[in-house]
């Protein structure tokens, strides 16, 4: 059984073409997809220039990865992005593992916490959040759509 390792890109250090291929084959599992938004290959040059990337993979293949643009305190940091691959989206332990070390990674770093966004929808996600430190700033409805969407932030620093 291929063991699963998990790396950790700071800006600038990974090749977008590489962001790019798992975005082409994971864009119909983000609700809106990012393609609906902006063209992905913009996105995967604008993610690997700014942000930090956890990025799990098993046998060389990116299987999941997260994004986020860092800030120190006092600012909070902002995870733009966090998929997994369908086939492993059953074994909860890669996205686990990929915020678990961002987490590490930014208390580490010294942000004030992390805000992020996830649709209200996704009630196992939503909740986890809620249960583990996170608290829901606000929420909006995506234009001509029914997709509610709920910020939220975790505090790893209070002032």
């Amino acid at each position: 059984m291929e063991k699963r390792e998990y790396i950790i890109y700071e800006p600038n250090t990974v090749d977008y073409q590489e962001f790019l291929l798992f975005l082409q084959e994971t864009d119909d599992l983000i609700v809106p997809p990012i393609s609906s938004r902006v063209k992905l290959e913009d996105y995967a040059q604008k993610v690997t220039k700014n942000a930090t990337m956890f990025v799990a993979k098993k046998g060389g293949e990116w299987i999941g990865v997260e994004a986020v643009y860092f800030k120190p305190y006092p600012d909070f940091s902002f995870s733009t992005y966090l998929c997994v691959k369908k086939e492993f989206q059953n074994d909860s332990t890669v996205g686990m593992e990929l915020m678990l070390r961002q987490k590490r990674y930014l208390k580490e770093n010294r942000t004030k916490g992390l805000r992020f966004a996830i649709r209200k929808s996704n009630a196992p996600l939503l909740n986890y959040h809620l249960k583990t430190g996170g608290r829901i700033v606000s929420e909006h409805t995506y234009p001509g759509t029914d997709i509610v969407e709920v910020e939220m932030e975790k505090v790893y620093i209070k002032d």
